[in-house]
């Protein structure tokens, strides 16, 4: 019998629930900007269910990146998730 293969569980910041993580989407915040993650420093995900809750995910955002500026942080996001669609 095969091994059972088992994927990294990893947690979403606006529902906090768990999900594997080649299923969310890696953001990380660099002078309270929200980019998508490049591979060094803090970063944190969220599911995509969240992600077409908007008021649920600018809130999660602005917890996360330590901002109150919601408006930029939700642009920002519709930006990155059109970017990640498209590749």
């Amino acid at each position: 019998m095969a091994p059972k293969v088992t994927y990294p569980q990893r947690m979403c910041v606006a529902c906090r629930e768990r999900f594997e993580q080649r299923s969310l989407l890696r953001l990380q915040c660099k002078q309270q900007q929200l980019l998508s993650f490049s591979g060094s420093g803090r970063s944190f995900y969220l599911c995509y269910e969240c992600t077409k809750n908007e008021k649920k995910a600018t809130r999660a955002l602005a917890r996360a990146c330590k901002s109150g500026d919601m408006n930029y942080l939700s642009t920002q996001l519709k930006e990155i998730i059109t970017d990640v669609r498209k590749s």
